[in-house]
């Protein structure tokens, strides 16, 4: 289970503070420049993580300034803009639009894994062995795996919630690669508030949707997001308290350095603590 409460609200001040310290860090940076190649791109992928911060803060503000109409909606449409010498591309997304492994039945779980590449045998045993995992009994499914399983490893199943996407890849079953491929549109931060197809991303969809990925709802949401029809209208846009949302920055520099950095906050509806974090890496 994860923390609450006393960690969101330590994080909030030092995520305030990343634009002006990612700020000073460019300049200092700056300032130090050597000659010596490989210094010089250590020195462009400081810079890259640096402009990644200052992105993450940015869309920050622009997701809680409520009194402007330009505010930036949890849809999951990708955002350029320039950070010094970087470009930053920013997408912010509900968390409730991705497939919220926590809750996941056998349909579900099937095609997640089908997306993932995963077939005949080893769907099976991958699929069964998930399903394991995340259930709170001891019950071995026909593929699957229980305690006994990871006993040698020195792993026992939760019986419950994930505590990270990368737990997956503790999963019989199921690879680094397999949990590669389904990071972007997954989630172990919705097991409350459940899956709303309102924002989803369209893979997301295809899993929780009977239509699958022929479905008229993937089909829909992958045109919006592929600017085929206009996004939704801001006055429509759901409110985003109590709703997980995910802030995805990618920021690249001539000199070839890059960094990604995603911040994962639950908000509050309180102005005076707007929101609490619950991941940032």
């Amino acid at each position: 289970m994860r923390q609450e409460g006393e960690d969101g609200y330590a994080l909030v001040a030092a995520v305030a503070s990343i634009a002006v310290f990612a700020t000073m860090a460019l300049v200092v940076l700056d300032a130090t420049r050597m000659g010596l190649e490989d210094a010089g791109a250590e020195q462009a992928q400081m810079q890259a993580v640096a402009a990644a911060d200052a992105g993450i803060a940015l869309a920050l503000s622009r997701v809680l300034d409520v009194d402007d109409p330009q505010r930036w909606p949890a849809d999951g449409a990708v955002h350029a803009l320039r950070f010094g010498e970087a470009d930053l591309r920013i997408a912010v997304r509900d968390e409730r639009g991705k497939v919220p492994l926590g809750l996941l039945d056998e349909p579900q779980a099937t095609k997640l894994l089908e997306q993932a590449g995963l077939g005949g045998e080893q769907l099976l045993i991958a699929r069964d062995s998930l399903l394991d995992w995340i259930d709170d009994d001891e019950l071995k499914r026909p593929f699957g795996a229980e305690e006994p399983y990871y006993r040698a490893a020195g792993l026992r199943p939760p019986g419950g919630l994930l505590s990270s996407i990368g737990e997956l890849a503790l999963v019989r079953g199921i690879d680094p690669v397999t949990v590669a491929r389904i990071r972007p549109y997954v989630t172990t931060f919705t097991v409350r508030s459940g899956f709303d197809a309102h924002y989803a991303d369209p893979r997301a969809l295809a899993v929780m949707d009977a239509g699958g990925e022929d479905g008229p709802a993937a089909i829909e949401r992958a045109r919006e997001l592929g600017g085929q029809r206009t996004a939704l209208a801001f006055a429509n846009t759901p409110s985003l308290v109590d709703r997980p949302v995910s802030i995805e920055v990618l920021a690249t520099l001539p000199g070839g350095g890059r960094a990604a950095r995603t911040l994962v906050v639950e908000f509050t509806g309180n102005p005076g603590q707007p929101y609490l974090v619950r991941a940032y890496e």
